[in-house]
């Protein structure tokens, strides 16, 4: 995929497919231990993992949408869509700017006896997604909008880009904490974790 350039449908498809199912295997594979590891107030794996599952579970509702009711609610592009690249680079700056999560999709604490489930949950929901993509057509992919918490309006093109790369953030978020365990480096003591 060279990231400069534009992904049409397929490629969107394939890269949402291969980023998600290597996230889905890299929690599945992780010990209980790990799984629930937090690193100085940062999020678990878990939780990485639900807050994954709450972004999803928005897109493929937005996707089941009719076309007209998207168009009616949200309107269409008045400019020309971002590449991947140009996407990913606008998302990380706002993250630099201080931009986090809305409150609803922070997720509490989440046990381990919840990481299958989720796991499964985030396959069934990307699936979903894909199989959706087929409805739009490239043109209506780049025209109709709807809204980011922190991009403001995206293109439906947009919106699957930051899709793809915000699985990716999050994923090497937790590899991320996940060395700072292996190193020793200080956890969230005053999580009280239960199995």
């Amino acid at each position: 995929m060279n990231q400069k350039s534009f992904m049409n449908k397929q490629e969107i498809i394939s890269s949402l497919l291969d980023k998600y199912n290597s996230f889905i295997k890299y929690m599945n594979e992780l010990s209980p231990e790990d799984y629930l590891f937090g690193y100085q107030q940062k999020w678990t794996a878990g939780q990485q993992l639900k807050h994954i599952v709450l972004c999803v579970e928005v897109l493929v509702q937005v996707f089941n949408m009719p076309k007209s009711i998207i168009e009616q609610k949200f309107g269409l592009t008045a400019k020309s869509g971002c590449s991947y690249e140009e996407l990913t680079n606008k998302y990380v700056e706002k993250f630099k700017e201080g931009g986090k999560a809305p409150d609803r999709f922070v997720p509490g604490f989440i046990p381990i006896s919840q990481g299958e489930l989720l796991c499964n949950e985030l396959a069934t929901l990307v699936s979903e997604v894909c199989s959706k993509i087929e409805n739009f057509t490239e043109q209506e992919l780049d025209t109709l909008r709807i809204p980011h918490p922190l991009l403001g309006n995206l293109s439906m093109r947009e919106m699957l880009y930051n899709t793809i790369y915000h699985v990716e953030h999050h994923h090497v978020k937790t590899m991320q904490n996940l060395k700072n365990k292996r190193r020793g480096n200080n956890y969230n003591k005053g999580f009280s974790w239960v199995l």
